[in-house]
């Protein structure tokens, strides 16, 4: 197995692997209108197949969730900026006062502190601006920020197995399309290195939300765009680590097969809770009152 580790602004790392899972097929209604612009997924209460054999941190295994709604889409940076009007909330790259940045044509790996990086300036004190780019996936935010706005709309992050149940859709393949990988299917990042970007999937590092096809359910971008966080860590890293980590999981526009490959159905990275990047985002889930 492949580790691959990029150091964050705490001295934390995101530990990255590699593998494939299945899990057992069910139906879903179409997006219905939520909270905030949300389109929301119901998924049913069952019993799912999640994991892949012999993997460290997301093994084959049988789980029983309730019902839940998910969101279609990642969170953007037009809703989280009504959160932000609404409540005055100040994130933890503004009160550090930086976060980490990659751009085309640094060497892989060569995430830099990078002052004035907060939701608003996602790049630092130069273009592109979150203002600029509404539709587009919020980043630079933390996971605790991530929670913040869940509780503001009365919702929460998904969890590892539901974040799989809803971005797999009844597949059993590695990515929610098949067994190979299609970089015209989601947002990743194109080239040998972080040198260049070929755009073969036609954005170089954020794209709207819904620009790619969604899967069979219904959700868009659960492979590239942005990380998506969610709640609970797999069992190797241990629950005590909750309070300082948190999993992250479908990998982002950064992500490429030569670093960082987790854009795909299985793995799980963890970061620091408090840690800001430029492609970490998240969607969130509402519970069913119905659901058991």
């Amino acid at each position: 197995m492949i580790q691959l580790r990029v150091k964050l602004w705490t001295g934390i790392a995101l530990v990255l692997t590699g593998c494939a899972s299945p899990l057992t097929p069910t139906a879903v209604q179409p997006a219905q209108a939520g909270p905030n612009g949300h389109q929301l997924v119901s998924i049913p209460a069952g019993t799912y197949r999640v994991g892949a054999p012999g993997h460290l941190r997301n093994p084959r295994r049988t789980v029983r969730l309730k019902a839940y709604r998910i969101s279609d889409a990642e969170t953007t940076n037009e809703q989280f900026a009504r959160f932000v009007q609404a409540t005055g909330y100040i994130t933890d790259a503004e009160k550090i006062g930086y976060g980490l940045v990659a751009r085309e044509g640094m060497i892989d790996w060569a995430w830099t502190e990078t002052k004035g990086a907060t939701w608003r300036t996602p790049f630092g004190p130069v273009d592109p601006r979150a203002g600029d780019l509404t539709n587009h996936p919020v980043t630079q935010i933390s996971g605790a920020d991530a929670e913040a706005y869940c509780r503001w709309i009365g919702g929460r992050l998904p969890t590892l197995e539901e974040w799989e149940v809803a971005a797999r859709a009844g597949s059993t393949t590695r990515w929610p399309w098949g067994d190979k990988f299609d970089p015209h299917l989601a947002n990743v990042w194109n080239g040998t290195n972080h040198l260049h970007n070929t755009r073969e999937d036609g954005w170089l590092y954020t794209s709207p939300v819904r620009s790619f096809p969604p899967n069979a359910w219904g959700l868009y971008d659960v492979i590239g765009n942005v990380f998506e966080y969610c709640e609970g860590l797999p069992a190797i890293i241990g629950k005590e680590n909750e309070s300082r980590l948190i999993a992250g999981r479908g990998g982002s526009w950064w992500c490429s097969k030569g670093t960082c490959d987790f854009f795909n159905l299985v793995d799980i990275g963890a970061m620091d809770r408090h840690g800001s990047l430029a492609n970490q985002g998240f969607r969130v889930v509402f519970d069913e009152a119905d659901g058991d």
